[in-house]
């Protein structure tokens, strides 16, 4: 009889955990759900900007991942997060985002490198390695319904709000394990940038 294969699901990220910037954000949460935001708002401790979501694997393919990773080289940098937005977009948000404005150049490159190490694995959907197919954001929260209009207004109030400066030095392979609850994100390895 043949034995099942274990799965991960694992993706790879950069953690936003700069102390006044995870602050703020929480903070806007806060005011969000105080104005009637229905949603399911990210965790203090899950921030994270995902450079590129692989899927579920088999176990024995997330330790070649993890070696492979260890070939990227890239330069530290910093990156400045401003401006609330969603997709699909913001008269019509199924998930709220900030933007990524200083840094988000060097987000796209190292995404890429990332990508083209998956790619060149075969694993998960193949998104190619073109830095355009990038869009650097910081989630923050999944909408249940439509926001009503005070909390409308406060995302459109901080379309062009500072919320801080984070420095980019390592990045991450985390496992991803879906509860009730929500996600619960494990660092598999991580990798310091030059």
């Amino acid at each position: 009889m043949a034995r099942a294969r274990t799965l991960l699901r694992v993706f790879i990220a950069v953690k936003v955990d700069e102390a006044s910037l995870v602050a703020r954000v929480k903070q806007l949460q806060e005011d969000l759900e105080r104005a009637g935001l229905k949603a399911k708002f990210v965790e203090p401790e899950n921030l994270h900007i995902t450079l590129r979501f692989v899927g579920e694997i088999p176990a024995e393919k997330v330790e070649v991942l993890r070696q492979k990773l260890r070939e990227t080289h890239y330069k530290r940098f910093s990156m400045l997060i401003k401006g609330v937005g969603a997709f699909p977009s913001i008269s019509r948000p199924r998930v709220l985002w900030l933007g990524v404005e200083e840094g988000s150049a060097e987000l796209s490159q190292l995404a890429s490198l990332v990508s083209r190490t998956v790619d060149s694995l075969k694993l998960g959907i193949p998104q190619g390695s073109e830095e355009g197919s990038f869009t650097p954001h910081l989630t923050i929260a999944r909408l249940k319904a439509p926001p009503p209009p005070e909390a409308r207004r406060i995302m459109e109030s901080l379309a062009e709000a500072v919320f801080g400066r984070q420095n980019v030095d390592t990045f991450y392979l985390f496992k991803s394990d879906l509860t009730p609850r929500g996600p619960l994100y494990t660092v598999i390895e991580r990798y310091v940038l030059e």
